[in-house]
């Protein structure tokens, strides 16, 4: 089946690149106008632990503080029985209104306020940073030894346009960046540096079948290879995630959709951008380079052939 359905994949190359770039401009300026909808743990607000005489779970208790007028409030359970539940900043009196609710519902025996500062959410996104840029150091040196110089910038521009994706679909969308989407952004960059290394990882073994001129013919054979194996490989990660996103609670569901897009982006990077950013590198090479009378004379058929199409 996937063989029938080979296309010329390298040879629409700049249709790729346009796609791809048009994704990060709208996102980028939606990001610009609208922002990212930041967690408490990013912009501080109040949180209650509680504990009630009634048993319940995590939904019921989402539900009531829902109707309460927090629907974005996140209800986790804590140890010896309690709930804590993170919500904006909170007047006195709206914490007694929501402590009223809770109680009239699940009679409430133990209340605790406390605030809730950014400097959690901050510290959490450093780190992200520091991680990430580390983690693009290993990358370059990591695939600089493994194949070349030249793939390990490719990868890097594949995993930096996976994290402007997911970070411009969530502007765009306006779900909530919590912790865990920072967590997941982290996870993102191991699938797709994962997916990349495995198709170039292809091109290096078939690299000595390269004719002159015809790099791009050995890339787009290297990708059909291995074709099958990134579709079932993404379609297997994707299960379990789209489960999660599901059926999974809130804090599973912000871990989820942010797995889902990096994933989905980190899926199409790899041979979209990476693999098409790297024939078009080393096209200029003087040994992949095509004679200029080969070059020439291929254009005059595609011409030809254009005329005749359309003369039809």
């Amino acid at each position: 089946m996937i063989e029938k359905l080979r296309i010329d994949l390298m040879g629409k190359k700049y249709w790729w690149f346009a796609f791809s770039g048009l994704i990060i401009v709208v996102g980028m300026i939606s990001l610009a106008t609208r922002g990212l909808n930041l967690s408490i743990d990013f912009k501080g607000g109040s949180r209650l632990t509680t504990r009630f005489s009634q048993n319940t779970d995590v939904g019921r208790v989402r539900g009531v503080v829902g109707s309460a007028g927090y629907p974005d409030a996140v209800v986790q359970t804590v140890s010896g029985g309690r709930y804590q539940v993170t919500l904006p900043a909170l007047q006195e009196n709206q914490q007694q209104a929501l402590v009223k609710a809770l109680d009239a519902r699940f009679h409430v025996t133990e209340t605790s306020w406390d605030v809730v500062g950014p400097t959690f959410g901050r510290q959490v996104a450093d780190a992200m940073l520091k991680a990430v840029f580390l983690a693009w150091a290993i990358i370059i040196i990591y695939v600089s030894f493994r194949f070349e110089f030249k793939s390990a910038v490719a990868t890097l521009v594949a995993l930096i346009h996976d994290l402007l994706v997911t970070v411009g679909v969530y502007s765009i969308v306006g779900r909530e960046v919590t912790t865990a989407t920072v967590a997941a952004v982290l996870t993102i960059l191991g699938y797709s540096l994962y997916d990349t290394i495995i198709v170039f990882d292809r091109i290096r073994e078939n690299a000595p079948k390269a004719r002159r001129g015809a790099y791009a013919d050995m890339v787009n054979n290297s990708i059909w290879e291995v074709m099958t194996r990134s579709i079932i490989t993404s379609l297997l990660t994707l299960m379990p995630v789209i489960a999660l996103l599901v059926f999974g609670g809130q804090t599973l569901k912000d871990f989820a959709f942010a797995l889902l897009v990096g994933i989905s982006s980190g899926a199409y990077s790899s041979i979209f951008v990476a693999a098409p950013l790297l024939t078009l590198w080393k096209e200029r090479e003087k040994r992949y380079r095509p004679p200029v009378a080969r070059a020439k004379k291929a254009q005059a058929k595609t011409k030809a052939k254009v005329k005749a199409a359309k003369a039809r």
